[in-house]
């Protein structure tokens, strides 16, 4: 109790409201190689259409656009993409071998050098470079307007593939101005920036480039001696996969196409020191059933180690589509329509529900797939963990298995119930908080309890969860863990199955045979 110093009414307020707050659980992450866009800085993306102005569209290094788009087309509206390029020392961030493609505008005035002996030229006032490095900045020129010869003041106009992007009236050359042109452009364009380069000669003003359009080039995407360790990345210089870490709202992570062994290892990896995101790997391409077996176990002509986690998954065969770059089939990886798959199953229902089936697995956009599995086949897939892309005659093509990775047959040996306990998990431990630096008693262990019972009771009451209960008093937080200035709790949950295996019996009866009598 507060000491109350003179008579009078003082209110107090007891805060019992806390609840865990909602989260998010079908964000995803890609990383792979793009035509343009920021060079290992995670960028959010909400659309297709996003995806094009930032990163560019489809290209013949790699699938991260087309499994961007299988990404939306089948449900997905969260996406952060991670472009790679070869660094030559994966620990320093300046050794990128991806560069800007650049030029030099020229002054519009010319001036003599000074012994006279030199033809009069016009010196270079501006660099222009692409706002990030690649091949694609080539394609960029910008167009300088200015009828007058004396005047600060020009039009600048960038124009990419020949078309128009983006224009600046009345820029000015003068740093003293508001209208100078690397204030109206640097920071607000969204394909080049500019820099003065030019000095003053004598009293003439040199700062106004000429009147003429300018090509830019140079540009190199750096994927030249591109390898496994680009896309798997540093953690000191957060590159690859750990470009990702200062991101918390993650759920689904891909590298799409990339099917190499040390890649899907670093991608377990880093699910599983997260713990609360799900690795969406691909098989490799164009292989056989028994094929994708030995490659999950590391037998045949695999000698690597069996892939074995629950934060992973799984998925073969590869989609056909359509290219639309050349209109002809085009073999893509199936992870960023899975990862679509789980976001559309979130919408409709919830996250402990299976993405897969004819609802909530069917995959949209895509035309076939490359290897279309008989039933003897998923038979021999499925317990190996490997889930198929099946095609139906009556209902297309759907997902048709949701194990995760883990050898050793658990709750989690199942996505649904992965994707549950990470939500309860990362929910209830950023809404438990408060708890921290409060007093270590039983009071403190009830507010505890009143915020994670009804969480879960909502699960429970929605289908996810068959039970559960709630543990911090006495018994979990003795004497001994006490002095240790912690505190513990038990949560304990059964979390629903999927049913997945349906047997149909079939029964026949005599004529004069009671139901009721034959029904056990």
């Amino acid at each position: 109790m507060p000491s109350y110093l003179s008579p009078g009414v003082y209110p107090r307020e007891t805060d019992f409201s806390f609840y865990v707050k909602q989260i998010s659980t079908s964000s995803a992450a890609m990383v792979g190689v793009a035509e343009k866009g920021p060079i290992n800085k995670p960028t959010l993306v909400t659309s297709w259409e996003q995806f094009l102005k930032t990163f560019g569209g489809y290209i013949n290094e790699g699938y991260l656009a087309y499994a961007a788009r299988a990404f939306f087309d089948n449900g997905g509206s969260i996406l952060y993409v991670c472009r790679v390029a070869h660094y030559a020392d994966p620990v320093a961030r300046n050794t990128l071998t991806g560069v800007k493609s650049s030029v030099r505008l020229l002054s519009q005035m010319t001036i003599q050098v000074l012994s006279g002996e030199t033809e009069p030229f016009s010196p270079e006032v501006y660099e222009v470079l692409a706002i990030n490095e690649g091949f694609w900045g080539n394609r960029l020129e910008v167009r300088i307007d200015n009828s007058d010869m004396t005047d600060e003041f020009f039009d600048f106009t960038v124009l990419y593939k020949g078309e128009v992007v983006e224009t600046y009236s009345k820029v000015s050359s003068d740093e003293s101005s508001p209208d100078f042109v690397e204030l109206r452009v640097n920071g607000i364009s969204d394909y080049i920036t500019i820099h003065d380069i030019w000095t003053p000669v004598g009293d003439t003003f040199m700062g106004t480039p000429r009147a003429e359009t300018y090509m830019l080039s140079g540009g190199d995407d750096g994927l030249a001696d591109l390898s496994d360790s680009d896309y798997i990345g540093d953690p000191s210089q957060r590159t690859g996969l750990f470009a990702f870490d200062e991101i918390d709202a993650l759920n689904l992570l891909m590298v799409p196409g990339v099917t190499t062994v040390p890649v899907i290892n670093a991608g377990i990896g880093y699910a599983e020191s997260r713990k609360d995101l799900l690795f969406i790997a691909d098989a490799p391409p164009m292989l056989e059933p028994l094929d994708v077996v030995n490659f999950r176990k590391g037998q045949g002509t695999y000698t690597h180690a069996a892939f074995n986690s629950s934060y992973a998954s799984l998925y073969y065969p590869w989609l056909e589509i359509s290219d639309p770059l050349t209109s002809k089939k085009k073999n893509i990886p199936p992870s960023g329509a899975v990862a679509g798959c789980c976001a559309r199953s979130d919408q409709k229902t919830h996250v402990w529900w299976a993405p897969a089936g004819i609802d909530r697995g069917r995959i949209f956009n895509a035309l076939t797939v490359t290897y279309k599995t008989s039933r003897g086949e998923r038979d021999v897939l499925y317990p190996e963990g490997i889930n198929t892309i099946a095609v139906f005659p009556d209902t297309g093509i759907n997902i048709w298995g949701q194990k995760t990775l883990q050898s050793q047959p658990s709750a989690v040996d199942r996505v649904n119930v992965r994707r549950l306990m990470m939500y309860i998990e990362e929910a209830i431990s950023e809404s438990s908080r408060f708890v921290v630096f409060e007093p270590n008693n039983p009071q403190t262990w009830r507010s505890l309890g009143r915020l994670v019972n009804p969480f879960l009771q909502d699960i429970k009451e929605k289908g996810g969860l068959y039970d559960y209960a709630f543990q911090c008093d006495e018994e979990t937080n003795t004497p001994v863990v006490i002095d240790r200035n912690e505190m513990m709790a038990r949560v304990f949950v059964k979390p629903t199955k999927t049913a997945e295996f349906i047997e149909l019996n079939f029964i026949l009866s005599g004529t004069g045979a009671v139901f009721s009598e034959l029904i056990p």
